[in-house]
């Protein structure tokens, strides 16, 4: 008798065991079904902020997804300007969690393109025309990226974002995949090339690439560029843009603003590691007379 209630008690417990692992195997299948719905989206437009545009398509967002959040990088980037663009972007995504998307809205007068993308790149989202764009942001990197139906219209059509694109979104929104809703990757797509700092010699040349609300200019010279360049020299003349015959010259690099007076010009490489010049509590940019594109020299002495 206390042999069988023994026994009872032993396939009670072996019984009890099995359950809990069909459980966890029933747990584990249903996580693996569950479908990612996108919690962040970010939006970078060259819309503006004195026009509805921008709140229409939060609007449309928050009808398609109610509870995502929202996040505006830029929408004062100007008009057709790429480059802009991309520098927003992409020193702003990698701050996301994985898994955001990425909405990017500026068009390029050098393409007729209609098409929107939809591509993965470092475990996040993105969706921006097909204008090259996306080569700037990832820096040439080998995309897969995914055409969004825009309603068959053949050519740009206004504000194609908010009448074809997002409603072409929403299941993928929804957490679907992109393979399950747009067919195959597209192999050919749009590509801007990278402009990358160039040496020759006693010399390293950059242009500027972005100037900020606080006329804060910056330009693509990285850090590992100017370090390669420069090895073991400490000599060296950091030369601006030109105006009114008098050639603007920087001796020295700095750790930051702190490092200078007021109303000095400090160089310095900022936190997305590139060359900064800035005037601390000026604008660099209106008072050294430089724009983006202009060309940045440094000079070994």
């Amino acid at each position: 008798m206390v042999g069988s209630k023994k026994f009872k008690r032993v396939n009670r417990f072996k019984l009890k065991c099995k359950f809990y692992q069909w459980l966890c195997l029933l747990a584990k299948f249903a996580a693996s079904q569950t479908l990612h719905v996108i919690q962040f989206i970010t939006l970078t437009t060259d819309y503006g902020l004195s026009d509805p545009y921008v709140a229409a398509v939060k609007g449309q967002l928050y009808r398609q997804l109610p509870g995502v959040q929202l996040v505006d990088v830029a929408h004062n980037i100007s008009k057709y300007n790429l480059q802009e663009a991309a520098y927003a972007l992409k020193n702003a995504y990698h701050f996301f969690p994985d898994g955001s998307l990425h909405l990017l809205d500026v068009s390029s007068t050098q393409t007729d393109k209609a098409e929107f993308i939809l591509f993965a790149y470092e475990g996040h989202y993105f969706v921006m025309p097909d204008n090259g764009v996306c080569a700037l942001i990832t820096e040439n990197a080998a995309l897969k990226p995914y055409i969004v139906p825009q309603g068959g219209r053949p050519h740009p059509y206004p504000f194609s974002l908010l009448s074809d694109v997002l409603p072409a979104l929403q299941p993928f929104l929804m957490g679907e995949k992109p393979e399950d809703l747009f067919g195959e990757p597209h192999i050919q797509y749009e590509q801007l090339t990278h402009l990358l700092p160039v040496s020759s010699g006693d010399s390293l040349q950059g242009r500027v690439l972005y100037v900020d609300s606080y006329e804060n200019v910056i330009t693509n010279i990285d850090r590992n560029s100017f370090k390669k360049w420069v090895g073991k020299d400490t000599n060296y003349l950091i030369h601006l843009r030109k105006r009114k015959g008098h050639e603007n010259q920087i001796p020295r690099l700095v750790n930051s603003y702190e490092d200078v007076g007021l109303s000095d010009v400090a160089c310095f490489f900022g936190h997305n590691n590139l060359l900064q010049i800035a005037i601390r509590g000026g604008n660099a940019s209106g008072l050294l007379g430089l724009k983006m594109g202009d060309a940045i020299f440094i000079e070994k002495t």
